[in-house]
């Protein structure tokens, strides 16, 4: 980590420097000279140290749409610079540009590293970059830290989809919007959807939708006619006990 950040700072001190022909981007020219070599000095130091470009770049450009001061663009591209550095050593060296990303917007959004940690080790080998991008979100509705990434890292280890965290997301930021409580409504969501990827049965003897619980802990169906008894035809053909034949009194002689 030092590495990345003494490559970085290195490069940030180059901003009187020219940039190289390599590293010039065109789509950088809309941006003042000033703050043009001082980006692509960032981005020079990123790409020594194996760093994605691209988010830096796209960075820079937002804040020049944005109308931002030069002063702003340097520090805004500076300041994620280091981010992804901090993310890859979170994560790991292998991690692909998208989980970058995410675990840069992660520690911006003020989770630390070693949560970042603690999601990578939650199912190794999985990519989680939608995973990174919901705990951002879940944090900025005011989600706890830690059960932010206690839900999504369970749902990462039950192999949720990228589309199903989303999804979960949504539904846990409509919860909220609604007056729940942000920590109750992602751990209620979380779990529902986890119950559901893990195939279990619900608590209390409940059954699949519809059941009724029983005092036993059984189910019975909650459809019409649910606890009435089958028809005789039902269980078998039994026939009705005949009764026995009615003795008649012969009139006396």
């Amino acid at each position: 980590m030092r590495t990345i950040v003494r490559s970085i700072v290195f490069g940030i001190a180059l901003t009187g420097a020219t940039a190289s022909a390599q590293s010039t981007d065109p789509r950088l020219d809309r941006l003042d000279a000033r703050t043009r070599t001082a980006v692509v000095a960032i981005i020079d130091s990123a790409r020594m140290v194996s760093l994605p470009t691209s988010p830096l770049i796209d960075k820079a450009l937002e804040g020049a749409a944005k109308k931002a001061s030069s002063q702003q663009i340097i520090t805004a591209v500076r300041n994620f610079a280091l981010q992804l550095g901090e993310a890859r050593r979170a994560l790991g060296e292998k991690s692909t540009e998208g989980e970058l990303i995410g675990g840069a917007q992660a520690i911006r959004a003020g989770i630390p590293v070693e949560q970042l940690e603690r999601l990578r080790k939650v199912r190794p080998g999985a990519q989680i970059a939608a995973a990174l991008t919901v705990v951002s979100d879940l944090v900025a509705r005011e989600v706890p830290i830690d059960t932010a990434v206690a839900v999504v890292g369970d749902l990462v280890r039950a192999a949720a989809t990228d589309d199903q965290l989303l999804a979960v997301r949504a539904d846990i930021e409509t919860d909220i919007l609604g007056g729940r409580p942000p920590a109750v409504a992602a751990s209620t969501r979380g779990d529902a959807l986890e119950q559901t990827l893990a195939g279990t049965v619900p608590p209390n003897g409940a059954g699949p939708p519809g059941a009724l619980p029983s005092p036993s802990g059984t189910s019975r169906d909650g459809g019409a006619g649910a606890g009435l008894k089958p028809p005789a035809s039902a269980v078998g053909n039994v026939a009705a006990p005949q009764k026995p034949p009615v003795q008649r009194k012969r009139p006396s002689p």
